[in-house]
């Protein structure tokens, strides 16, 4: 690895840039080695999910052009830097339009004008038919004349509409109005049509908006390209390559700034695969500048107490998961569920792997969400709690499929049951209930794997654990709906997520709109949690205290089904060199996300 970066490094620093910056002439300068445990897989568009290896390098490209950002406090606003102004207007039908004005001197990466075409074309294209035939993209669904547009009924699409240069408006159907994270819905950002679809145009009159020539062709090409190596990008940085599990990115010099007018100053940005066992050795040994949202406390104490390195923690926007596949295998039963639950002691996770830092949640919540903050107490009085009990375990085993011995027809008996596995249960066709699981995170799967194989044999299950490779987790858990049932084969996955801004579930892998997309990963469905979830958007945005009774009562209902079992949540941390400055990372924004404000001291 250190002789591939030598190389990569020598080759990337035969240049100078100078930048202007806040009006005056700001260098810009010096490489920031990033690295995770898990290596990107390199989709680097929209449309074929969303590693979080991945996403870093998506919103390095793409991110920053559109018209509204989360704020460090975690709510959606306008991006003054893109948005020279916009009005809202309703019309006789309730169905409101937003109608936006960008500013003038937006540029992509190959210094051609953004304008408000590619705000226009990005909708369409994503929400075509066209572009469904090779990807996934819900982009527009909440606008007026979607389905028709979506499903091929109509060449039009009316909610969009393309008005003059710099101005588009975008019409939100009343149907999905009210919406407690409104501004979502018309939060879409630019797309290079002159790079896309060259030979496209878009036609726009009071009917909606429409593409001038077929683009079928197009979405097929871009699927097939800018997918892993795209060209021209709105975000701060431009790819250079992907290759040997690196990911390198450039300044792009032709961006504007980030909500505060801030320009990037680093001049190239490198992503790289580290071991999990040797990460910090790596980062003392200058192979690395920074290692991003870490949980392992023994590895945050040992960066602590070494000079020339920081430790800059926040409360996560998410919390470690241990997700379940919902309509395949023993855990479709929820009984099943909760038995493995049941049988994995979360305090294990907190004392040999956080060793501090963070604490346990048996719901969907993270310590740093609001709604969390505000109804903790009153949750810990109604919710049912997650805890070692071999003997919960097999209650809720003894009301499953999965009750007999090896006949199929006699009754497990629990207290026959011994650690060595060889007495396991069964169901009434014979099959033994067998449950293999995915680790992503070796130190995670590591103790819960010994706390597993402990508990497990008690409860007769045979529990198999394997650490695959990232692309084989994401492969089984998010296109599984896709896979004949030989080809089918973790029924549990440990890893970590994030919410949203706001935290819509809608989005968020639960609601049965989304079966047999990788939206809904664990093809997971409740009729009671979708109700629940649609009560929560419909909300108006200032509806606080509305979104917090209708959250309150679906993380209720979540733990009820548990369609995932909530390991911890936790506290972050960054770990990098001093050489890093302006590290301000939050709840709701990673390095990446405000890598504008980071620079390197090459002093």
């Amino acid at each position: 690895m250190k002789k591939i970066l030598a190389i990569l490094l020598v080759g990337i620093m035969m240049f100078s840039l100078i930048a202007a910056c806040d009006g005056g002439q700001q260098k810009v300068q010096g490489t920031l080695i990033v690295g995770y445990g898990a290596a990107a897989t390199g989709d680097f568009i929209d449309g074929f999910g969303n590693s979080a290896y991945d996403l870093t390098i998506k919103t390095l490209l793409h991110g920053g052009a559109g018209p509204f950002i989360v704020t460090p406090d975690g709510n959606l606003d306008v991006n003054p830097t893109v948005v020279k102004e916009f009005t809202t207007e309703f019309d006789a039908a309730g169905n409101k339009t937003y109608t936006i004005t960008i500013h003038n001197d937006l540029k992509w990466s190959d210094e051609t004008k953004i304008t408000a075409k590619d705000y226009v074309f990005g909708v369409l294209w994503d929400a075509s038919p066209a572009w469904a035939e090779v990807a996934s993209s819900f982009t527009g669904d909440s606008l007026l004349g979607y389905a028709a547009y979506n499903e091929g009924e109509s060449s039009v699409f009316a909610g969009v509409k393309l008005i003059s240069e710099y101005v588009y408006a975008l019409t939100v159907d009343a149907d999905e109005l009210p919406f407690y994270g409104e501004y979502s819905y018309v939060s879409t950002s630019p797309m290079p049509m002159h790079s896309y679809a060259p030979d496209a145009d878009i036609g726009s009159d009071a009917s909606g908006a429409w593409f001038t020539a077929d683009i079928k062709a197009d979405t097929i090409r871009i699927s097939e390209t800018e997918r892993f190596s795209p060209t021209v990008v709105a975000g701060p940085y431009t790819f250079v390559s992907f290759a040997n599990d690196i990911v390198t990115l450039q300044v792009n010099m032709q961006f504007k700034g980030d909500a505060e007018g801030r320009k990037p100053t680093i001049e190239y940005i490198m992503q790289i695969l580290v071991s999990d066992d040797t990460d910090v050795d790596q980062l003392f040994a200058g192979e690395v500048d920074y290692l991003p949202e870490e949980i392992m406390g023994a590895k945050i104490e040992r960066v602590k107490s070494e000079a020339g390195f920081e430790a800059h923690s926040f409360l996560r926007n998410g919390y470690g998961v241990m997700n379940m596949m919902a309509d395949w295998g023993p855990t479709a039963d929820v009984n099943v569920r909760w038995a493995i639950a049941c049988l994995v002691d979360r305090y294990a996770l907190l004392d040999q792997v956080l060793e501090g830092y963070g604490g346990l949640v048996d719901t969907e919540a993270g310590e740093a969400q609001w709604m969390y903050q505000a109804k903790k107490g009153e949750l810990q009085d109604v919710l049912t709690p997650i805890a070692l009990s071999i003997d919960r375990a097999n209650g809720y085993l003894d009301q499953s499929e999965w009750k007999f011995e090896a006949d199929g027809s006699t009754p497990f008996d629990a207290s026959k049951a011994t650690a060595d596995g060889s007495y396991l249960r069964h169901n009434a066709a014979g099959q033994v209930l067998t449950i293999n699981h995915g680790a992503a995170n070796a130190q995670v799967g590591a103790v819960l794997e010994i706390e597993f194989l402990k508990n497990t044999p008690l409860a007769g299950i045979n529990y198999n654990f394997e650490y695959p490779e990232w692309a084989t987790i994401l492969d089984q858990l998010y296109y599984s709906f896709e896979m004949a049932d030989d080809e089918r084969h973790f029924s549990t996955f440990s890893m970590g997520t994030g919410f949203g801004v706001p935290h819509d579930p809608y989005w968020g892998s639960w609601h049965s709109d989304f079966l047999g997309t990788w939206i809904n990963s664990t093809q997971f469905s409740d009729p009671q949690l979708d109700d629940l979830i649609i009560e929560m958007r419909r909300r108006e945005p200032d509806d606080h205290e509305g979104y917090l009774d209708a959250w309150f009562r679906y993380v209720v209902r979540w733990n009820e089904m548990l369609p995932a079992i909530p390991l911890y949540s936790n506290e972050y941390f960054d770990l990098y060199n001093s050489k890093v400055k302006g590290v301000n990372t939050n709840p709701f924004h990673s390095w990446y996300q405000i890598i504008c404000e980071l620079s390197i001291d090459e002093g």
